[in-house]
């Protein structure tokens, strides 16, 4: 094995120090620092190793790069790491399991009597007594039990769904957020461009006399609230990049990538239509639904409280010897018992019933609640959406070339001096405006209709 560069530096400092010196005494110092030298060097090499594991896997694990603004993929990636949806598909899980444990006969008893002081009989004394019993409720009532506990699955079972809209819901409303103030942040950068290439004209303008001083200062105020505004966009975006991620379960400060034109989607569909898809869909409507039947069940199970149920049991007890001479002189003993619990205590029978019924009563009460909360967000994010549909085709084909046409118009007056300054910069701010409005539109309308999915529970 060849020795490394900084070795061949220590051999020959020991080379030209055998002269003059003791030999023994260099040789001794050269293997000490060869010694520590290779140690030293080890000990680096395993840091940089384990140092380069760590970054590979932490890397691997959550790139530093992930960008995808992709808003099926972010659905996708939400639904299989978000805690929350997790959780409560758990939940909906455990609920699954409950339904054999209510629905299942209770344990059996095993008794053992060990006497003290026997018990002398005939034809022996009693030493030991074993006993077990099985209690064995009424056949319905474990049918009622299970039909409860199987509704209730079905229940957490639609609050999982629910949990999954919203989500949903979250990352659509974040990524249409994003979209708005990444155009907004073009925008911006397009209408200073513009300003900076109109302060030049205004800066030669009034070195040859032609315009004030007060042309050049109002458009670098212009200039300087553009920056203000672009400032506080970039913010808005790096808080919306954090709630995405969050949403995610990503570590904070993954980056997104600007997201792109978004397809503008024709909504097309009657107001009766989305009624009868909300109907069959919510999952909040569903779950009510589903706990007035509960309740019917639990109802049914309180009145067969008056019907008893029975247990049945067999003893077995150890003779000793005895002192006789009959046949049957120290045989074991055995019996069978029967026996019912007595429902003797109406009142508190007659009680649970009634709390019952009113459990009942309260659950038809709430799916009514629902269903007429449901119907209005339908009709009212129904018009809401009609609403911003027109204000996007207003904006697409009347507005935006309308202030487009009156901003070149007042630029090209302005340079050729037949335009004030202020007429101007009016048509300038009506027309960053009117392009930051439309964006906005686009986005509120993308967002609206997110929020009708969930309130019909299903992609439209």
């Amino acid at each position: 094995m060849g020795c490394s560069c900084g070795q061949y530096v220590v051999i020959e400092k020991f080379l030209l120090q055998i002269e003059g010196q003791e030999f023994f005494l260099s040789l001794y110092l050269l293997f000490i620092r060869i010694l520590w030298y290779n140690i030293i060097m080890k000990r680096l090499w395993v840091s940089l190793l384990v140092c380069c594991i760590i970054i590979a896997s932490s890397q691997q694990a959550y790139p530093r790069d992930v960008k995808s603004s992709n808003v099926n993929e972010l659905i996708e990636e939400a639904l299989k790491n978000n805690p929350h949806i997790q959780a409560a598909y758990n939940r909906w899980k455990a609920a699954a399991y409950r339904v054999k444990n209510v629905s299942a006969i209770p344990d059996p008893i095993g008794k053992y009597t060990y006497l003290g002081e026997s018990i002398e009989t005939r034809i022996g004394p009693q030493e030991h007594k074993y006993a077990l019993s099985q209690t064995i409720p009424f056949p319905m009532k474990l049918y009622l039990k299970g039909k409860s506990a199987v509704k209730e699955r079905e229940m957490l079972k639609e609050e999982y769904e629910a949990a999954k809209r919203d989500l949903i819901k979250d990352i659509n409303f974040v990524y249409y957020d994003l979209y708005w103030l990444d155009k907004a942040q073009i925008v911006l950068n397009e209408e200073k461009t513009v300003l900076e290439s109109l302060e030049k004209v205004a800066r030669v303008k009034f070195e040859t006399g032609y315009v004030p001083q007060q042309d050049v200062i109002r458009v670098g105020v212009e200039i300087s609230k553009i920056i203000d505004r672009i400032l506080t966009v970039k913010q808005q975006r790096k808080s919306k990049e954090a709630m995405m991620n969050s949403l995610l379960n990503r570590p904070k400060r993954i980056p997104l990538e600007p997201i792109e034109d978004i397809g503008f989607e024709e909504f097309s569909h009657e107001l009766d239509q989305l009624r009868k898809i909300a109907s069959k869909s919510r999952q909040e409507l569903i779950e009510a639904n589903l706990n007035v039947e509960k309740a019917k069940y639990e109802k049914s199970l309180s009145q067969l409280n008056f019907i008893p149920d029975f247990t049945f049991g067999f003893d077995y007890i150890s003779v000793g010897s005895g002192s006789t001479v009959m046949s049957n002189d120290g045989r074991d003993a055995w019996m069978t018992t029967f026996a019912v619990n007595i429902p003797l205590w109406f009142d508190k029978l007659y009680t649970e019933i009634k709390e019952k019924e009113m459990s009942l009563k309260a659950a038809e009460h709430d799916y009514d609640d629902t269903k007429n909360r449901v119907t209005y967000e339908i009709e009212d994010i129904y018009f809401k959406i009609v609403t911003y549909k027109d204000i996007v085709s207003l904006y697409k084909t009347a507005l935006l070339p309308q202030t487009e046409q009156a901003f070149e118009a007042g630029r090209t007056g302005y340079e050729s001096g037949k335009v004030d300054f202020l007429d101007w910069l009016d048509s300038e701010r009506v027309l960053l405006q009117t392009r930051l409005a439309y964006y906005k539109a686009i986005a509120d309308y993308q967002k609206s209709i997110a929020y009708l999915e969930r309130i019909i529970g299903t992609d439209i």
